[in-house]
């Protein structure tokens, strides 16, 4: 669900390792993450990697948008490298659309349909996991307390509407889907992600890219 532009995007997470929040500055919009020794010094650089820029990827406003003649088809390495390595333009950025950041918040990743929920179930169970719905998804009620504790009672986790949520983990600062790896910026469900995920284009891609079209596979257009 997408919230009107105020400031940074933000992510859910769980699954993997969690990440103890660090004290590091928010600065309106860097044009790369600071990872220099100097700029970290020590237990900072290490830390560096959680750090991200205001983003503001559900803004079209945000990027000039690239003349045709300039565009790539966003798919197969183009799409990859963007996502993975310069997201939204910015360097070393990862899957910025997979996290949420609780002092802005701009998306959350919801809501996800019941019949991707039961599938998702299915698929893990053929993997040899045992898992259950609360395991995937947050639903109304903990949301409901989650906004509270760590979202400043942001309004879109009181509405029903934003429900099911794909379960988050701590990743920094922010938080991220709980199936992202936070180091990699690799989905661990590429191939099954719902189609909240699938359906998805930022601002940055729609700006610079040339768009797949739905109804037409091997087709693409300047969507921005």
């Amino acid at each position: 669900m997408d919230i009107k532009p105020t400031g940074k995007s933000i992510s859910l997470g769980e699954l993997l390792k969690s990440h103890k929040e660090i004290p590091l500055p928010r600065e309106n919009q860097p044009s790369k993450i600071q990872t220099s020794s100097e700029e970290f010094p020590g237990e900072d650089k290490k830390r560096a990697k959680f750090y991200l820029p205001m983003l503001h990827i559900n803004d079209p406003t945000q990027w000039e948008s690239k003349p045709l003649s300039e565009r790539k088809p966003f798919e197969g390495d183009t799409a990859m490298k963007t996502c993975l390595g310069n997201c939204c333009g910015v360097e070393n950025l990862k899957g910025a659309c997979c996290q949420m950041d609780p002092e802005d918040l701009e998306h959350v990743l919801g809501p996800v349909d019941e019949p991707w929920i039961k599938r998702m179930i299915k698929f893990f169970k053929k993997n040899g996991m045992t898992v259950t719905r609360h395991d995937i998804v947050i639903d109304f009620e903990e949301g409901k307390l989650l906004g509270k504790a760590h979202f400043n009672d942001h309004q879109v986790f009181k509405s029903p509407d934003s429900y099911p949520i794909i379960r988050m983990q701590a990743s920094g600062l922010r938080f991220s889907c709980k199936f992202m790896n936070p180091s990699s910026g690799k989905c661990g469900i590429y191939l099954e992600r719902p189609d909240m995920c699938q359906n998805y284009t930022c601002g940055y891609v729609k700006a610079n890219f040339l768009i797949k079209t739905k109804s037409h596979p091997n087709t693409f257009i300047k969507a921005g």
